[in-house]
C-alpha cells in the first residue's frame, strides 16, 4: 500500500489496494492513514453496490439516511445523480457541511464511489476541523469550550426546502413538519484520536444553545469562514471507479456545481457513528 498526501492540511491518495480483498493488515494500515489524513482517495476500484455496502459493514455498519431514497435492492446505498439534461446547475451537497449533523449520532464516515464523472469539474472540497480549532485564539477556545450548538435539517429537508426542485434525478422527501433541533458540542472530541475539532457547519448549524439565531449569527459566520480558508483544505478530482472516504467527526466538505450539461453519477453510504462528546464531558 502506497500513500500520497494531497496537501499539507488533509487528504491522501492510496495506491496498490483492492477494497474488495482487504487483509487484516491492510485494513489496519488504512485505518491508521484515515485518522492521519482524514480523507482517503482510492483510485481504480471496481465496486458494485453490493461491494460498497459490504465495505461499509466492515467499517462499522451503515448509518441511517433520512430524506434520501436508496437503491431498491440496497436501501442503504444512495445514488447521487446529476443528469446532463437537468435545468438547474446545482449539484447535491454543494454547500459546505458535515454529513447529517442534525442526527443525535451522526455518521462517523462517508463513502462516495464514482460511477460516471464529467470530463472536467465536479470536484469535492474538504476542510480540516482540527486545524480550524487550533487556529482559534485561547480566549475564543475558552469561550466555545462549554457551548453547544443546535443543528437542524430544515434548510435542506424542511417543509420550505427547495432542494428537491433543483435535483431532478434524485428522490428527496421533505419533512412534513419543521424538523427538530439537535444539540451538539461546538468543540467535538474525536472518539478515536482524542483531538478537538471545531464542529459547526453553515448547512445544519442553526444557532448556539440558549441564544437566538440573530445573536449566534456573527460568531457562526466567523467560525464558518475560518474553517474553509485555503490552508485548511484539499480538493479531490474524481475519475470513474474512484472511492473517497472521509471522517465526519473532523471534516467539512462541499461539492462543486461546475459541470452543467454533463452527467455525474455516484453511490454513497455512511457508517454509523456515536453521539458527539465535548471538552467538558
Amino acid at each position: 500500500m502506497r500513500i500520497h498526501p494531497l496537501t499539507g492540511a488533509l487528504g491522501a491518495e492510496i495506491e496498490d489496494v483492492d477494497l474488495n480483498n482487504l487483509t487484516d493488515k491492510t485494513r489496519q494500515e488504512i485505518d491508521i492513514a484515515f485518522h492521519e489524513h482524514l480523507v482517503l482517495v482510492f483510485p481504480e476500484q471496481n465496486l458494485s453496490a453490493a461491494d460498497l455496502l459490504a465495505l461499509t459493514h466492515q467499517l462499522g455498519g451503515p448509518g441511517e439516511t433520512p430524506y434520501l431514497q436508496g437503491l431498491a435492492d440496497y436501501p442503504d446505498v444512495i445514488p447521487i445523480v446529476k443528469a446532463a439534461s437537468e435545468q438547474s446547475p446545482v449539484s447535491f451537497g454543494s454547500g459546505w457541511h458535515t454529513d447529517f449533523t442534525f442526527q443525535s449520532a451522526p455518521p462517523s464516515r462517508t463513502l462516495l464511489y464514482a460511477q460516471q464523472t464529467p470530463p472536467h469539474g465536479g470536484d469535492t472540497l474538504f476542510a480540516n476541523l482540527y486545524l480550524a480549532y487550533e487556529a482559534l485564539s485561547e480566549g475564543l477556545k475558552d469561550l466555545l469550550a462549554p457551548l453547544n450548538s443546535l443543528h437542524s435539517a430544515t434548510r435542506s429537508y424542511g417543509p420550505n426546502s427547495t432542494l428537491q426542485n433543483q435535483l431532478e434525478n434524485m428522490v428527496i422527501t421533505k419533512a412534513v413538519n419543521e424538523p427538530p433541533e439537535q444539540a451538539h458540542p461546538v468543540i467535538r472530541i474525536h472518539d478515536v484520536t482524542g483531538r478537538p475539532a471545531l464542529w459547526v457547519n453553515p448547512t445544519y448549524t442553526m444557532r448556539f444553545e440558549n441564544m437566538t439565531a440573530a445573536e449566534s449569527k456573527p460568531l457562526l459566520d466567523y467560525l464558518n469562514q475560518l474553517v474553509t480558508q485555503p490552508s485548511f483544505t484539499c480538493r479531490v478530482r474524481w475519475q470513474p471507479q474512484t472511492l473517497v472516504m472521509w471522517d465526519n467527526r473532523c471534516t467539512q466538505h462541499c461539492a462543486t456545481s461546475d459541470y452543467h450539461g454533463y452527467r455525474r453519477e455516484m453511490l454513497r453510504t455512511t457508517v454509523k457513528g456515536a453521539q458527539p462528546k465535548g471538552l467538558t464531558v
